[in-house]
Protein backbone atom coordinates (compact mmCIF):
# COMPACT_ATOMS: atom_id res chain seq x y z
CA UNK A 1 0.00 0.00 0.00
CA UNK A 2 2.74 2.21 0.70
CA UNK A 3 3.96 1.82 -3.15
CA UNK A 4 0.52 2.92 -4.33
CA UNK A 5 0.61 5.88 -2.34
CA UNK A 6 4.51 6.70 -3.63
CA UNK A 7 3.41 6.24 -6.79
CA UNK A 8 0.22 8.40 -6.51
CA UNK A 9 2.67 10.97 -5.15
CA UNK A 10 4.84 11.23 -7.67
CA UNK A 11 2.33 11.62 -10.08
CA UNK A 12 0.76 14.46 -8.66
CA UNK A 13 3.70 16.02 -8.27
CA UNK A 14 4.89 15.63 -11.73
CA UNK A 15 1.45 16.83 -12.82
CA UNK A 16 2.13 19.92 -10.27
CA UNK A 17 5.65 20.90 -12.42
CA UNK A 18 4.27 20.63 -15.55
CA UNK A 19 1.30 22.98 -14.61
CA UNK A 20 3.95 25.33 -13.26
CA UNK A 21 5.84 25.12 -15.80
CA UNK A 22 3.22 25.64 -18.74
CA UNK A 23 1.55 28.47 -16.60
CA UNK A 24 4.90 30.59 -16.66
CA UNK A 25 5.69 30.02 -20.02
CA UNK A 26 4.71 32.79 -22.71
CA UNK A 27 1.85 31.98 -25.33
CA UNK A 28 3.33 31.35 -28.39
CA UNK A 29 2.76 34.40 -30.85
CA UNK A 30 0.64 33.45 -33.93
CA UNK A 31 1.01 34.68 -37.22
CA UNK A 32 0.81 38.25 -37.79
CA UNK A 33 -3.05 39.74 -38.95
CA UNK A 34 -3.13 40.11 -42.65
CA UNK A 35 -2.57 43.72 -43.33
CA UNK A 36 -5.57 45.09 -45.68
CA UNK A 37 -3.98 46.63 -48.87
CA UNK A 38 -3.96 50.50 -48.65
CA UNK A 39 -5.87 52.35 -51.37
CA UNK A 40 -4.58 56.11 -52.81
CA UNK A 41 -6.64 58.13 -55.10
CA UNK A 42 -4.06 59.96 -57.04
CA UNK A 43 -5.07 63.05 -59.84
CA UNK A 44 -3.49 62.36 -63.36
CA UNK A 45 -3.43 64.71 -65.84
CA UNK A 46 -6.50 66.69 -66.93
CA UNK A 47 -7.44 66.47 -63.53
CA UNK A 48 -8.29 62.73 -63.62
CA UNK A 49 -8.69 60.99 -60.69
CA UNK A 50 -7.07 57.25 -60.46
CA UNK A 51 -7.62 54.64 -57.52
CA UNK A 52 -3.88 53.07 -56.72
CA UNK A 53 -3.76 49.90 -54.94
CA UNK A 54 -0.95 49.74 -52.38
CA UNK A 55 -0.01 45.95 -51.29
CA UNK A 56 2.07 45.44 -48.27
CA UNK A 57 5.12 43.51 -48.96
CA UNK A 58 5.74 42.73 -44.87
CA UNK A 59 8.09 39.99 -44.64
CA UNK A 60 8.75 38.07 -41.37
CA UNK A 61 11.29 35.19 -40.28
CA UNK A 62 10.91 32.75 -36.85
CA UNK A 63 14.43 31.63 -38.52
CA UNK A 64 17.48 33.84 -37.07
CA UNK A 65 20.20 34.93 -38.88
CA UNK A 66 23.64 32.63 -39.14
CA UNK A 67 26.57 33.79 -36.59
CA UNK A 68 29.67 34.41 -38.72
CA UNK A 69 32.04 32.46 -37.62
CA UNK A 70 36.39 33.68 -37.44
Amino acid sequence: MQRIWIVVMSVWAMLAIVAVLAWASHPVSTASPQLAPQQVVVKGANGKQHLVVLKSSTHATTATSAVARG
